[in-house]
């Protein structure tokens, strides 16, 4: 940001003695982190814009270096900025987790529980995990996130989230992350019921077909890539990635494309016109973990949670 004055040379700051940031300056600076605006990171902590303002600038002084940087479209971070980014959404997210475990532990119940879950765990287990979730924890807030953990897997390490439920790679998981196994699937191909491919029983009979699939960045769709390539089905020219459900199923309805999906997806949402396909040879099935920080302990009601999680795992 321009204008917010010289900043100490090294050694100036090492001869005064390094003060240390307090709250409201980390508080702020994640709140411009994440709106990329000074004007909504005040309305958001009820502060105004001025105030907002020499909160970074008395954080940017104390870290001796540029944090922000504003531009025609907002604000962004430098490369310190982004640096010191992660380590400050860590501090407010264990704040609030601290502050919510004592709570819990008092009886008071209040708090706030984020998680992130797959499309296939949205659309199946999710619903009846919540439902027993609110009626033990009323007053505990909810923030649902979906996606492929590849595209969570950041907050969670930042505490945005508290555990995210997905398939894994489990040769290549971060040494930071726990997983624990909660429950098998099955996936199969989908199509539109009289989609000319609609009598195929192998998968190599496919091999000239348009695809739909999720961006394989990591989990059960890139191994199935894999699979898939070595068998020479499909190739980068065959295929659409989308990450959306919804819009995946409105393409494979309404042309020649064809997905993958969870088995039983498909009919539980009454999709009609759409068939999944009896192959001879099935497609690998997926496992799915609960995915949570090695070393970040979970709030009651997050334990909870995880708990419910496991149990209609088990019941399913």
């Amino acid at each position: 940001m321009q204008g917010l004055g010289r900043y100490m040379t090294r050694e100036q700051r090492m001869d005064s003695g390094r003060a240390e940031p307090r709250l409201h300056h980390i508080r702020a600076f994640v709140a411009v982190a994440t709106h990329g605006s000074i004007r909504s990171a005040a309305r958001e902590l009820g502060m105004s814009q001025p105030a907002m303002t020499r909160s970074i600038r008395e954080l940017e002084e104390l870290m001796n270096t540029a944090l922000l940087v504003r531009g025609a479209s907002g604000v962004t971070l430098t490369d310190s900025g982004r640096a010191l980014e992660r380590h400050a959404r860590m501090i407010v997210s264990e704040l609030r987790r601290a502050r919510d475990s004592v709570d819990q532990v008092s009886g008071r119940g209040r708090g706030h529980v984020a998680i992130g879950v797959s499309a296939t765990v949205a659309r199946t287990i999710l619903p009846a995990v919540v439902a027993r979730f609110q009626k033990g924890y009323p007053q505990v807030s909810m923030h649902l996130q979906e996606g492929q953990l590849s595209t969570l897997v950041e907050r969670l390490r930042s505490g945005e989230l508290d555990f995210t439920i997905s398939t894994v790679d489990t040769d290549t998981i971060d040494h930071d992350l726990r997983i624990q196994p909660l429950f098998d699937k099955p996936f199969v191909v989908v199509m539109r019921h009289d989609h000319p491919l609609a009598g195929a029983t192998d998968p190599e009979m496919l091999c000239h077909a348009r695809w739909v699939l999720p961006t394989p960045r990591s989990g059960y769709y890139a191994g199935l890539y894999r699979w898939l390539d070595e068998k020479h089905i499909i190739n980068a020219q065959s295929r659409l990635e989308c990450d959306s459900f919804t819009t995946s199923l409105n393409l494979i309805a309404q042309s020649d494309m064809i997905g993958v999906f969870a088995q039983g997806m498909v009919a539980h949402h009454g999709m009609a016109g759409l068939v999944e396909l009896s192959l001879e040879t099935p497609l690998p099935s997926a496992r799915f973990h609960l995915v949570r920080h090695q070393e970040r302990p979970l709030t009651p009601a997050a334990e909870r949670l995880a708990q419910l999680f496991e149990y209609e795992s088990r019941a399913g």
